[in-house]
């Protein structure tokens, strides 16, 4: 077996754990539609724009983010109840590992948004499913970076509850500050000129806005917009990779993080 078999099946492993939490996901799927068809069709009548055309791709964006970071919670389990450290003990490299944990992540978060991608075109009227197809690609880039960030959060947590701070932490960082659920124009209005600047080129906000623009507003894809996008999340997915490595690596050589 070679040692991209080998990657490849410790990927659909951990791949396969995303599903069996079916409830977990049937909950989190109806608490997206639920912010879909209520949340935003109570605000529409509150905004003086049709915020329910603008939530609903927001609602997609972040539920790429918290399949994502589900990523850390199956690593978290995983270096506690010895399953890394199997795996470890394979003839499969560290950075071969660090590659089939942090890819399953990015399926996760593409599944996951997947599903709410295909409520949301048929609640909104849409006019770009194919530019909404064809901007994915670029989401599974950005669900990696933000894996490989969850994936060394969970390695550097000593207990479960450690790992949701730090988890909370980066939704405060990166869904709280953006534009998933606020206009950038309203966020300049009300936060400092740095802090709106960081919320209107954070890659969940430049997701966000390519949904909107592209896949429900029927405009064609901005290809800079693609391409800041994928500048943004590339560094994600190096650097969590990176740091995932380093503590893996560390593992290997002391027995423990």
């Amino acid at each position: 077996m070679s040692e991209l078999s080998r990657l490849f099946h410790v990927a659909r492993a951990d791949f396969s754990y995303f599903f069996r939490t079916k409830w977990l996901m049937a909950v989190l799927i109806s608490l997206s539609v639920s912010d879909m068809l209520v949340t935003a069709l109570v605000y529409r009548g509150l905004m003086n724009f049709d915020y329910f055309r603008f939530l609903v791709p927001g609602i997609v964006v972040a539920g790429l983010f918290s399949a994502a970071t589900d990523t850390g919670r199956r690593i978290w389990l995983a270096l506690r109840e010895g399953v890394v450290q199997y795996y470890m003990t394979l003839p499969i490299r560290t950075s071969g590992l660090v590659v089939a944990y942090i890819l399953s992540g990015g399926l996760g978060g593409i599944v996951y948004s997947s599903f709410l991608l295909v409520i949301a075109l048929a609640v909104v009227p849409h006019q770009g499913i194919v530019n909404a197809l064809l901007i994915i690609p670029f989401m599974f880039v950005l669900s990696t970076g933000i894996a490989g960030l969850s994936a060394f959060l969970a390695s550097i947590s000593r207990r479960g509850e450690i790992y949701w701070v730090y988890a909370q932490g980066l939704q405060v960082s990166m869904v709280t500050i953006s534009t998933v659920f606020y206009p950038a124009q309203t966020i300049e209005g009300f936060l400092p000129g740095p802090v709106a600047t960081i919320a209107r080129y954070n890659p969940l906000s430049l997701a966000a806005g390519a949904l909107r623009d592209s896949g429900f507003g029927g405009n064609p894809l901005d290809l800079s917009v693609l391409g800041t996008l994928l500048a943004a999340s590339l560094p994600l997915a190096v650097s969590g990779a990176l740091a995932y490595w380093v503590i893996l690596r560390t593992i290997r050589l002391r027995g423990k993080p």
